[in-house]
Parts: structure tokens; sequence; C-alpha cells
């Protein structure tokens, strides 16, 4: 669990939790073996066990993808995620823990990589992409400015890295499912914004609507309830923009499109 705590995690207090519960960490290492085994995620309550279950997983990407020759700062950076969605636990529970073991198994099983700003894994091709068996699918974590030029790079960061490191897998295109996606966008933000640009570099596929739920879970907070919408914080003017677009009748659905790498 050192490389975890040393290296991983930014939150003091659950460095502490994880080191003094020594229960708590040989569970967590055997629901860690089970998922290794399986290479899938399995039931695990939200909270401080998922992460005693992430800490031995994180020895697991390490080794895995370091046996494939994957530089040790790109496998940091990828697990750094459980960071972003600690603190999403925190701000929802109040308390610490997470609730996305599911998602993050993605990263410490060695399938998803951050490379720069965006996060890249490598799966089949779908109906619509132009060509090629397989693609690259493409995921946005929360937390910085969504720069046109920063994911420009991640781009050309994701297809050398993954022509390195998965040869006889060539994927030709990237693929993207997003709110960040939606062409209704502009009713909200303008054409100069990053978010504008960045779904602007998509070409659309077609996908079923969410009722704007992953847009509003975003932009207002986790664990924020629609429902309560005429209450939603408008500290910034994404937040007043969308809060007056979608009291007005509008939508932010998530939606689907595919570029060349």
């Amino acid at each position: 669990m050192d490389f975890f705590i040393d290296e991983i995690l930014e939150n003091e207090e659950i460095k502490a939790l994880l080191r003094s519960d020594a229960k708590s960490a040989e569970k967590g290492r055997e629901i860690a073996g089970e998922i290794v085994k399986k290479h899938s995620c399995v039931p695990v309550e939200p909270g401080m066990m998922q992460l005693f279950v992430l800490a031995h997983l994180a020895d697991y990407a390490l080794e895995t993808n370091g046996g494939r020759g994957i530089p040790r700062e790109i496998t940091v950076a990828s697990l750094r995620d459980v960071n972003i969605w600690i603190g999403n636990y925190m701000t929802q529970y109040g308390r610490p823990g997470t609730a996305q073991l599911g998602w993050l198994c993605h990263h410490y099983l060695g399938d998803l990589f951050r490379l720069g700003r965006l996060q890249f894994q490598l799966g089949r091709a779908e109906e619509g992409v132009p060509s090629g068996e397989y693609v690259l699918e493409t995921h946005i974590p929360q937390g910085e400015p969504l720069g046109n030029e920063a994911c420009l790079e991640s781009f050309r960061m994701a297809g050398e890295f993954f022509e390195k490191y998965y040869p006889g897998k060539k994927a030709d295109y990237c693929v993207c499912c997003s709110w960040l996606l939606c062409p209704n966008l502009v009713n909200v933000a303008g054409e100069n914004s990053n978010i504008v640009k960045f779904m602007r570099l998509w070409t659309q596929l077609p996908h079923g609507g969410d009722d704007s739920a992953q847009a509003v879970q975003r932009v207002f907070g986790f664990g924020f309830d629609r429902a309560d919408l005429e209450n939603a914080p408008e500290k910034t003017s994404l937040q007043r923009n969308l809060k007056k677009y979608l009291l007005g009748g509008g939508k932010l659905e998530i939606s689907a499109g595919y570029r060349k790498l």
C-alpha cells in the first residue's frame, strides 16, 4: 500500500486511516485479489473500504504497467484520478471515502491512462465510426480548464502511446460520450468558450438522452438534486447560464462523437 499512500493520495486524513486499520487493509487486499483474478470490479460498499481495495490494486497497476514498459509517471498520473472522487465524496457525504470503485478499476487494472489533459482507454469500434476495429475511448477528468491546445496535445500523446504500448491494436479514431459533446452547448456558452471549442472537435454519433442529468451533476456538484434547480448555485457564469437555460425548458444531454487521431 505504500505506493498508493506515498505517491497517489493527496489527503492526509485518509493516509492515516489506511495505515492504522490493519483489519480493513487485509480485507481490502483480499477483495483486490478477487478483482485482479477476474480483471473486473466486484461490489464493495461505498466509503473507506473502496480505498483500501484501491491501495492494493495500485501495486498491481504499477507492476502491470511497468511490465509493458509504461513509464511510472504515466501510471501515477492515471491513478491520481482517485483524488477527484475522494473530493466529490467528501463534498456529497461529509466523510472520507469514495463511491467510484467501478470506474476507478479501469485505471487500477491498467486499462485506462491519463495522457495530458484527457484520459484514454482502448475499446472496440462502434457503429458510425468510419473505419478500424479499435478506438480510443476518451474521458474528461474534472478540475482543470478544457483548453483546446491541451486537448489536441492529449490526442497526439494518445496516438503515440497506444501505438507504442499496444502494438497490433491500432486505433485511427477517438470516441467520446459526454454532456460536453452536446450541440446545445452553444445555448449556454459562447463559441469562444473552451467547452464549445471542445464540442466542435467531434463529429456527432447517435446517442440516447439523459434529461441533462450529467450536466447538472458536473456543473452544480455531485449530489445536487435536479428537482431543486431553482436553488442551484450561481457562482460561475456557466452555472448561471445553465440554470437559466434549463429553467427555460432547454436540455443539455449526453451526446457522443468521434474524431480522427
